[in-house]
């Protein structure tokens, strides 16, 4: 072999072992010498390469030899400098069989403060601690110091110094890290490598919130948290095991009660129709909880329900008073109408516009009907006072009052051929040479009395055809038919009927409407 031939081969061995070799992880880099020797002209073609490694410190690496003597900033400087550390990348682990495993990011979120659940707006504001823990083994200093036993600890300095997962509230309107005079920030480096990033934040969240039950309703709001930037290949967002949602002891609602949480993990898929993280396109990893509240339904209670229920009450004490009596009906139905409008405004001013129907607007418009019927009712039964005719009924029930009071038709009934036309009593029967200018006319109405019984039909009957009838009557009466008996009620009678029968359809009506209503509350 020629001695270029094989300067050429030494060189592809140099690269190979320098290729098999990561010297990321040792700071310093190996320099290669050696010696070529020419075989005898009278042996084979052999050669004798001999090669000396020695270590030659970087100078633009620095060493962690003498980690020891390290203070704290000086040993995560060195760490994380560039020739050791990218702090762009996550940090990657491996199984059993070789393969890359995405990164574990464990999640507890502890809640200090809730507030503004809002049902105007659909959202509510949250402060609370939120808390990421993972694995980065390149942060692993006990390799260095096996002696130091406590945590690194930092705030923005230290965190914007390594690689740090970025979540994003998926469901926030606004957020904000608190702090007074910096960001309450606070990230820890444990010996083994294990990070935690805790974070004091205030976020304002919408909850779609369902309101056909209100103001009785149980609503559920949802905190949704998502990684930005990696996908599930890369980094994997999971709840801790123990203690995943937590709530301060002390934390108190005006409107609700607090019952629990649920946590929940699941991924996104962002592609074409659905782009929730900008340009990058995969399966995303995604955590929630979910807080389940429920009204306090004292505050309606107390001034909305009662107070409807009273004013529901006094628009029947109109069913007390005359039906002439029309400025005190019409001023409390009018009044009650009126007040009952402005208390179920104000109610509906604190709930947001919705396309379906809210049990407090079912309870708000048949209350308003009740009062409304009163007026109604007065309306019409002032009409029948009002009336000249009396009402003839068959029997004095209710079914032949009703009948007869939106019906009104009083039956006629003719007996021996006297008409209802009114006739005179007067003298053209007698002689007619007795008129004359000084002599009067009498007209006398009587009622006719036909079997014994008094007709209220007033007429009047002329006394030479009372004369005429009179033998042909008392023949007659012996094969006739007793006749039909019928009861009379004057207007106000019937007004007051009415009066009288409201008292008690209306508050039975309203206490079977009130039973469909709380059973459709408290059971459905």
């Amino acid at each position: 072999m020629d001695v270029p031939g094989f300067l050429i081969f030494l060189s592809l061995i140099g690269l190979t072992a320098a290729d098999g070799i990561n010297l990321n992880n040792l700071g310093f880099n190996l320099a290669a010498n050696g010696s070529l020797m020419l075989a005898p002209t009278n042996t084979s073609n052999s050669y004798s390469l001999s090669v000396n490694l020695t270590e030659s410190t970087s100078s633009n690496c620095p060493t962690l030899k003498n980690a020891e003597s390290l203070t704290q900033i000086q040993l995560i400087t060195r760490m994380t400098d560039s020739c050791r550390y990218d702090n762009l990348n996550p940090p990657t682990s491996y199984n059993e069989d070789g393969e890359e495993i995405p990164l574990g990011v464990y999640t507890r979120f502890y809640i200090y403060v809730m507030k503004n659940v809002e049902a105007s707006n659909l959202q509510f504001m949250v402060q609370g601690l939120l808390q990421l823990r993972y694995q980065d083994p390149r942060l692993a200093f006990s390799n260095y110091v096996p002696d130091r036993k406590q945590p690194i600890m930092g705030e923005a300095s230290l965190k914007q110094m390594i690689w740090v997962p970025h979540i994003f509230l998926t469901n926030e309107q606004t957020s904000s890290v608190l702090g007074t005079s910096s960001p309450d920030e606070l990230t820890t480096i444990y010996p083994d490598g294990t990070v935690l990033i805790s974070t004091r934040l205030q976020a304002t969240l919408y909850c779609w919130m369902n309101y056909r039950k209100f103001p009785f309703d149980d609503q559920t709001c949802t905190t949704i948290l998502e990684s930005w930037m990696y996908n599930t290949s890369l980094v994997e967002l999971r709840w801790e095991t123990d203690n995943a949602v937590t709530f301060d002891t002390e934390l108190q609602l005006s409107e609700y009660n607090l019952v629990g949480s649920l946590t929940n993990e699941s991924i996104r898929v962002s592609n074409g129709s659905h782009m929730s993280h900008g340009a990058l396109v995969g399966n995303y990893s995604t955590i929630s909880f979910k807080i389940m509240l429920t009204r306090e339904v004292g505050y309606y209670v107390i001034d909305y329900f009662l107070p409807s229920i009273m004013i529901v009450t006094i628009s029947w004490v109109s069913f007390w008073l005359q039906a002439d009596q029309t400025p005190a009906r019409t001023t409390l139905g009018c009044t009650t109408l009126l007040s009952f409008i402005t208390l179920s405004l104000s109610q509906e001013a604190n709930l947001s516009k919705t396309g379906y129907v809210t049990m407090s607007e079912v309870w708000f418009l048949v209350c308003t009907v009740f009062i409304f019927g009163s007026l109604v009712e007065f309306a019409f039964v002032n009409t029948i006072f009002r009336r000249n005719n009396n009402l003839e009924l068959k029997k004095r029930t209710t079914k032949y009052i009703v009948k007869s009071t939106f019906v009104p038709h009083i039956k006629k009934h003719r007996r021996h051929g006297y008409k209802r036309t009114d006739s005179t009593l007067s003298t053209t029967s007698m002689d007619k040479s007795c008129s004359g200018p000084n002599n009067t006319v009498i007209t006398i109405e009587t009622p006719i009395i036909i079997g014994g019984s008094l007709s209220r039909e007033d007429s009047a009957i002329s006394l030479d055809e009372q004369d005429e009838s009179g033998s042909s009557t008392s023949g007659e009466s012996a094969k006739e038919k007793p006749a039909q008996t019928f009861a009379t009620m004057t207007p106000k009678e019937v007004s007051l009927w009415i009066d009288r029968k409201m008292r008690f359809v209306f508050p039975l009506a309203f206490i079977v409407f009130n039973a469909l209503f709380w059973t459709l509350v408290y059971c459905l």
